[in-house]
């Protein structure tokens, strides 16, 4: 019993000394009232997370006594988080937004920061349960759904068995017995919903979301030599492309945000698609006339 009650405590210093090393990682300094005001610690506990974090990383941190606070020192290096660029920027992301609270986010100082955000998409909290415990139980909803291609509301029994997010809108992944497939419905068109019995459907007939297709994406060739090098530095590309290998069921998805389909809304000039042409079946399948 005694064993069991050092867990908590135990994963609990894991999260301060990675709070630590964030802090020296991407504000180069952390001192003990940084720890005792985050974790509401005593200052002997965060005396006792340094020293601890010293004895892994020794070399991290040097102590300033004037500004009584920990430096990262030249020869910094993570030892427990990620040195990653897209992590910092998602906890900025999500406390600007408010998709996070600051006090879960392990940012200290943050820089003025400005979002462009999409309008909101809102869902209705009794769909969304509804969705998830048909996902959890493997049952069918009878969904009363507004398609932009018809002029009103329709009614629809569908088998969940996933959620898709496009960057802008959350879907479900469904297999719709009305039209006898598999399809996505946007969450924020069910207008209401109304939980069925189990679904003899099974997710594995789902080809388009088990199966993967590649795109390959490089820089466009109008771009100059200086210009085509930015944007493969900027895309991670590797020998000047980068391949995307993703669920069929979300291609289509992928290319209208890089601006590929030539119905997306402001395309970008900066990438193309270099295997458009080995495409083409794909998009004939998704009506799509490429």
């Amino acid at each position: 019993m005694a064993e069991n009650q050092l867990l908590p405590a135990r994963w609990g210093q894991e999260r301060r000394l990675e709070f630590i090393e964030f802090r020296l990682l991407w504000e180069g300094r952390v001192n003990r009232t940084d720890l005792v005001n985050y974790f509401s610690i005593s200052t002997p506990q965060a005396s006792l997370d340094f020293a601890r974090y010293r004895e892994l990383a020794p070399t991290n941190a040097v102590y300033d006594v004037l500004q009584r606070t920990y430096i990262a020192s030249d020869s910094f290096k993570p030892l427990l988080i990620r040195d990653s660029s897209d992590e910092y920027l998602t906890r900025l992301w999500a406390t600007s937004t408010g998709a996070m609270s600051a006090n879960s986010s392990f940012l200290g100082w943050v820089p003025v920061t400005g979002i462009v955000r999409d309008p909101a998409r809102s869902v209705d909290p009794l769909v969304l349960q509804t969705v998830l415990l048909a996902l959890r139980e493997r049952r069918s909803v009878r969904i009363s759904y507004q398609s932009m291609s018809q002029p009103g509301p329709s009614s629809r029994l569908a088998s969940p068995h996933a959620l898709g997010f496009d960057g802008r809108r959350w879907h479900v992944r469904a297999f719709c017995h009305n039209r006898n497939e598999f399809r996505d419905f946007v969450l924020g068109r069910v207008y209401a919903i109304h939980l069925g019995d189990v679904s003899a459907i099974d997710p594995k007939d789902d080809a388009d979301w088990h199966d993967f297709i590649e795109a390959i994406i490089v820089p466009h060739p109008d771009l100059s030599t200086d210009q085509r090098k930015v944007v493969e530095a900027d895309y991670c590309m590797e020998d000047g492309r980068l391949i995307l290998r993703v669920q069929e069921a979300l291609l289509l998805y992928h290319l209208e945000h890089l601006g590929l389909l030539e119905n997306a809304e402001n395309p970008r000039k900066h990438v193309a698609l270099a295997n458009r042409e080995a495409l083409r079946p794909f998009f004939r399948k998704h009506g799509i006339d490429k």
